[in-house]
């Protein structure tokens, strides 16, 4: 009888084991959820977190309470989320600066890319663009290869932050066009510099203002980083019909410390994936030129992956500076 017990005993615990993942699924979340934002208030990751931040919460039937914190240009923020615990109730929203470029350019940040977080989804990507003023003499990149034959001293590029700077570099890599590099501490100097002339080039991120200035004159697109031709930019040429498989975007991902339970991780995954579709969320997007982007964890692994392998090969031919 005794033996008998102990194998009810045993069927009992697997099928509990079995039907665990189940239950906690079901009972994530119970309290509310912690969203860090390693950006300052008022930038695009604050802006779309925030817009996020409130279907999500009606999604999970808890507040998520938007926190930002911000310094060593993210770092900081992602490495409280490294640090917290792996229950769901801290998750991170960040760019791929965070998870495959500063690691790799700062060998004293705080946390391993690959093993600190479990990836979610991804959450929206956005291209660069490649911007001059009026009067530059190339209006797309195959002009831009020629008139760079003329240059052998280089080309000024107005840029600011590693990601803009990677993208520069690949395309010269593409080209065979030599760029100086003339560091900006943010988005909106960069642009400041193509409009008054005090550079030839910029790269960077489509914004609103941006794309003021083009309308009015001010300002022209050469190309766009997407892979084809981009939606939100039409007309514009992108990189890959000149150079193919040289793209220059950015984007958005949601991470969970490491150690998180694969059924909560899948859980806010499809949450995020619900969100997205609202519609106030994909006109928030829209206005900040970003395309919402779902994906598994797997797949948010695998762009980390190759995103560490590009800074690594770049790294290595360029010296990439963080400002």
């Amino acid at each position: 009888m005794q033996w008998k017990n102990k194998v009810l005993a045993a069927a009992v615990g697997a099928v509990a084991l079995l039907a665990a993942p189940a239950v906690l699924a079901q009972a994530y979340p119970s309290k509310p959820v912690r969203l860090i934002i390693n950006f300052a208030a008022g930038g695009t990751t604050d802006v779309v977190g925030r817009a996020i931040a409130k279907p999500l919460a009606a999604e999970l039937g808890h507040p998520v309470l938007v926190d930002n914190k911000t310094g060593a240009l993210g770092a900081i923020g992602a490495a409280e989320v490294a640090r917290a615990a792996p229950d769901g109730y801290t998750i991170l929203l960040t760019t791929q600066g965070s998870l495959t470029e500063i690691p790799i350019l700062n060998p004293n940040t705080p946390y391993n890319p690959t093993t600190a977080f479990s990836p979610i989804t991804k959450v929206g990507t956005s291209p660069f663009v490649l911007f001059a003023h009026p009067s530059f003499p190339a209006n797309n990149l195959k002009e831009l290869v020629a008139y760079s034959r003329t240059r052998p001293d280089g080309i000024d590029i107005s840029l600011s932050g590693s990601s803009v700077t990677m993208g520069a570099f690949a395309l010269a890599d593409a080209g065979n066009i030599k760029f100086v590099r003339v560091p900006y501490a943010g988005a909106a100097p960069a642009l400041t510099a193509a409009l008054g002339g005090h550079t030839k080039l910029g790269l960077n991120a489509v914004t609103t203002t941006m794309m003021q200035q083009v309308q009015a004159g001010n300002l022209k697109l050469l190309a766009v980083g997407s892979d084809g031709p981009y939606k939100l930019l039409p007309g514009v040429p992108s990189f890959t019909e000149t150079f193919p498989g040289v793209t220059s975007d950015c984007w958005w991902g949601l991470f969970a410390p490491a150690g998180t339970p694969e059924p909560v991780v899948q859980r806010l995954n499809q949450a995020i994936k619900k969100v997205l579709a609202d519609p106030d969320v994909i006109k928030v997007m829209s206005a900040n030129a970003m395309l919402p982007e779902h994906t598994s964890p797997e797949e948010l692994k695998k762009v980390v992956e190759k995103g560490l392998a590009n800074t690594k090969a770049l790294s290595a031919k360029h010296t990439i500076t963080l400002n």
